[in-house]
């Protein structure tokens, strides 16, 4: 005989009535609507190691990203019917629409809705229990059929409820055509069918509650073999991964999901509670943010729970009665304060754990054994992580982390750290289901974590066209501690540095490096090659750079203005004299360059300046022949901005400068002054308020010092100046 148990996915009483209905019957097999891949994996589900929330995934090993998630939880009626059946020792099949099918045929179909399908009538195919919940005069489906079935435990008879008030829906609804769930249907017949062959006396069925009238009333079989006959195929394959909870709330491979997960778990572990040890619970959440709630608070609530339960003509308090109880009394009306019970109480932040015996893919199964080690579980929700990279288990878990990223997992988003030290760490962590498939997605590349990764990233050297690309792999890579990987991506460098002649972009491509290998200090990263391939930048920058900077727009020089202001500050950061030396010497004959940019020049003569290449008298003589009469006054006020722009100290302390400029302006006929003022007004906006002050106090002075005189106080000028390079290093000016 042949028992079918209605159920909704993931609802707790209806697991606890499948458990009292397979007593009761005491079936021979067990047959569940799930995916036929995913049979062999259900030995795991009894294992010690096995804790809800979890899923099956399925999914093509040629195309990962064509899979579907199976979620179980605790509560999850399947779940309860697959430990009663381990448990028993008796068979237990999915017979719903093997996947090898369904995902050949949404490969190569395309579903459409007949143009005069009701809206309304797809709607209610798509969740039927919210017609049964409006007939019923409730506006919510959920809470529908929580009311009438996770709170109440009638076994067969609640089965026998269903299958008529889904018969009777199926019944008034017009038919849809959908090809799919046809299929489906006539595969778990199919399933009845040869457990009847197979001659089984007691055959339970667990399926979604839609689908028993097409299981009740079974067409001839010819019809159902002509439905599954000729389907196309493809290879699937199939795994257990971690679920967690707020992913339970999203529609799954049984097109099923719940808003509620946490309270359903607290239904199935308390199921005679009246509303007190959840109200217990909320008290405590409140209580760990602060927030001063007393016993008088519990017990106030949980009577308004059941007044409103009383009023309602409920048996027991749900929970919107104990929701609206909760936002009376012990948030005083402020939905605010609920949602936080929403997120940590109601939906929770439970995520599962699966066996580490059971089948997985060699890649699935390292980054287990690395998460184990280093005793870095998945959780759900954002939480950060702070590591020293001078500790082995800080540095271990960044390498994870960065490999990880590489291969487009991610787990961690790295965030800014504080300070210029290279041994600091933070990362914002958030697990998420979905990562498993992009992982999946590059187990092809190797059977370890770092195989893949070395691997993945060779291949994109090998795609990589442009410096830019290659330097932030490089940046991923290297923290992510793969020699090989890093090597290769040497090697494209080197062969993409010698084919371009794009100044800007050999810039661009050497910044990053600064900062890799600054990496060297904690990671004890072999530099050799990439100290080689930086002389060769830097060699080639200054070759090419004086000619890039000429007869261009103003825009470019812009571009190119701001890149040797960060290559300055790059060179400086890495003390190497050899750069040093080469560098200004470059910067030098740009100032000398015909045509040159006079925002570049303006701001090669302030680092020329500040590094003391330039000294006092020749800075003026630069100074002056900017400004010179016979100089357009376009070019002079952009020269100006190069080189005051963020440069206020030298006007306020330089009063040579000063006078130059003021020279300059005052001699400026009316209507060029109302040319170049824009520009000048632009330069001057970045300056701070202090700095403002300063410069508007010498103006009103007529040029003179704001400051004591140096030789009032009988200060040696040149040891001064001898201090000042160190100075500006420490307050992150130069």
């Amino acid at each position: 005989m042949v028992h079918l148990l209605g159920i909704r996915h993931h609802g707790p009483g209806s697991a606890r009535n499948v458990v009292q209905a397979l007593e009761q019957l005491q079936p021979d097999i067990i047959l569940i609507e799930g995916p036929p891949e995913g049979e062999a994996l259900l030995r795991w589900a009894h294992d010690p190691e096995m804790a809800p929330p979890v899923a099956l995934l399925a999914y093509m090993p040629d195309s990962p990203q064509q899979a579907a998630f199976y979620p179980f939880a605790t509560y999850s009626p399947e779940w309860q019917a697959i430990q009663y059946a381990l448990a028993k020792g008796l068979p237990v099949r999915f017979i719903d629409m093997p996947l090898t099918h369904k995902f050949a045929l949404q490969q190569t179909e395309t579903e459409e809705t007949p143009e005069n399908q009701d809206p309304e009538i797809q709607a209610i195919h798509r969740n039927p229990l919210r017609f049964l919940a409006e007939a019923a005069g409730y506006t919510d489906a959920e809470l529908w059929w929580e009311q009438q079935f996770e709170l109440r435990y009638h076994a067969l008879d609640t089965f026998q409820a269903v299958a008529e008030a889904m018969q009777a829906l199926r019944d008034s609804l017009p038919e849809q055509e959908d090809r799919l769930e046809q299929v489906r249907e006539a595969f778990m017949r199919k399933g009845i069918r040869t457990a009847q062959k197979e001659q089984y006396a007691r055959i339970a069925v667990i399926c979604g509650a839609w689908h028993v009238p097409a299981l009740q009333h079974m067409p001839k079989q010819k019809a159902d073999d002509e439905l599954t006959r000729k389907l196309p195929k493809v290879k699937v394959e199939a795994t257990w991964i971690p679920w967690t909870n707020s992913r339970l709330s999203f529609e799954s491979g049984y097109g099923a999901g719940i808003n509620s997960p946490g309270w359903y778990e607290h239904l199935w572990q308390k199921p005679d509670d009246d509303g007190t040890h959840w109200l217990i619970h909320v008290a405590r959440v409140f209580r760990a943010h602060q927030l001063d709630i007393s016993s008088a608070h519990v017990i106030e609530t949980v009577r308004l729970a059941q007044t409103l339960t009383a009023l309602r003509g409920q048996a027991k308090a749900g929970l919107q009665e104990l929701n609206e109880a909760v936002r009376t009394v012990m948030c005083m009306g402020d939905e605010a304060q609920l949602q936080l019970i929403w997120r940590e109480l109601i939906v929770g932040h439970s995520v599962g754990s699966i066996p580490a015996a059971s089948p997985q893919v060699p890649l699935q199964r390292d980054l287990e054994l690395w998460q184990k080690k280093l005793r870095l579980k998945p959780q759900e929700g954002t939480r950060l992580l702070q590591l020293d990279l001078r500790e082995e288990p800080g540095l271990q878990k960044s390498i994870l982390l960065h490999r990880l990223r590489l291969l487009g997992v991610h787990w961690g988003e790295k965030k800014a750290v504080s300070g210029k030290g290279t041994f600091k760490e933070e990362w914002e962590l958030n697990w998420q289901p979905e990562l498993s498939i992009h992982l999946l997605e590059k187990a092809a590349w190797g059977n370890t974590l770092e195989e893949a990764a070395t691997a993945y990233v060779t291949h994109l050297a090998g795609q990589a066209r442009q410096l830019r690309e290659i330097t932030f792999l490089l940046g991923d890579a290297i923290p992510a501690e793969l020699p090989l990987g890093v090597a290769a991506l040497m090697r494209r460098m080197d062969e993409l540095a010698a084919s371009t002649s794009d100044v800007t972009e050999l810039m661009q491509a050497f910044l990053p490096l600064v900062q890799i290998k600054r990496y060297g200090h904690v990671r004890n990263i072999k530099s050799d090659t990439l100290t080689l391939i930086m002389d060769s930048l830097v060699a080639r920058i200054c070759a090419g750079l004086p000619a890039a900077c000429s007869a261009i727009d103003e825009e470019t020089g812009e571009s190119i203005a701001g890149l040797i202001v960060r290559l300055e500050q790059g060179i400086l950061l890495l003390e190497e004299e050899e750069y040093k030396d080469v560098w200004y010497a470059t910067l030098l004959e740009l100032l000398d360059t015909h045509q040159a940019n006079a925002l570049v020049c303006g701001t090669c003569c302030k680092i020329l300046q500040e590094a003391g290449v330039l000294q006092e008298e020749q800075t003026a003589q630069e100074f002056s022949r900017a400004l010179s009469p016979g100089t357009d006054p376009a070019y002079a006020s952009s020269w100006l901005e190069g080189f005051l722009k963020n440069s206020a100290t030298t006007l306020i302390l330089d009063d040579r400068i000063w006078s130059i400029l003021d020279a300059w302006l005052a001699e400026l006929p009316g209507e060029l002054f109302q040319q170049v003022a824009p520009i000048l007004r632009r330069t001057f906006a970045d300056y701070t308020a202090s700095e403002k002050r300063k410069l508007a106090e010498k103006a009103k002075a007529g040029g003179a010092p704001v400051a004591v005189a140096a030789t009032e106080l009988n200060l040696d000028e040149e040891r001064a100046r001898e201090v000042l390079p160190v100075f500006y290093k420490i307050i992150g000016v130069a």
